[in-house]
């Protein structure tokens, strides 16, 4: 009965310690700067056009973005289904677009074939 005793206390002082360690935030959210002149990196806002990659980033693609105004955001190594068939969708949408607009000529630019074309 004593060691039982002793346990739960030790296992409530542990868990009584864990509600302190949890850090509390006053609501801040993280907001997507616009990008300027100036030439800070920003995220890449998922709502504006962009290709999915996945795997480790090759070579920055900022003049691609710049020029056409498609970003190229890499996702994980891991692909799942969802993914896979969200890339598909994405990037044969975005790469119609660019070639009613541009031609083929982005292709080359780009320097790779997106993920599903």
């Amino acid at each position: 009965m004593k060691s039982f005793n002793s346990f739960l206390i030790l296992t409530l002082l542990a868990f009584s310690t864990l509600a302190f360690a949890q850090k509390k935030t006053n609501n801040k959210s993280f907001k997507i700067k616009p990008v300027t002149e100036n030439n800070a990196i920003v995220l890449a806002d998922e709502n504006a056009p962009h290709f999915m990659q996945f795997g480790i980033m090759s070579r920055n693609h900022e003049e691609f973005r710049k020029k056409y105004g498609i970003a190229v955001i890499y996702q994980n190594c891991v692909i799942s289904q969802f993914l896979s068939q969200k890339a598909k969708e994405n990037n044969t949408l975005v790469a119609k677009e660019l070639t009613e607009k541009y031609g083929d000529v982005w292709k080359k630019d780009l320097g790779f074939i997106p993920y599903g074309l």
